[in-house]
């Protein structure tokens, strides 16, 4: 049962972070100097934040 939860757990994060993607890469296309700098520091968020998402689910719980 335990692992049902965190696969559940697992896919929502996925969903979660392929949005995440979805809207910093608008960002990266968009002209603005600023837009990609937004863009950028989201993906780098992302990146750590889906790591330690990650591994919080499949180590703690």
């Amino acid at each position: 049962m335990k692992l049902f939860w965190k696969s559940i757990l697992s896919a929502v994060v996925a969903m979660l972070l392929f949005e995440g993607m979805v809207t910093a890469f608008h960002l990266l296309n968009l002209p603005s100097t600023l837009a990609v700098v937004a863009g950028l520091c989201l993906l780098l968020i992302l990146a750590a934040g889906g790591v330690l998402a990650f591994r919080f689910i499949w180590r703690r719980l």
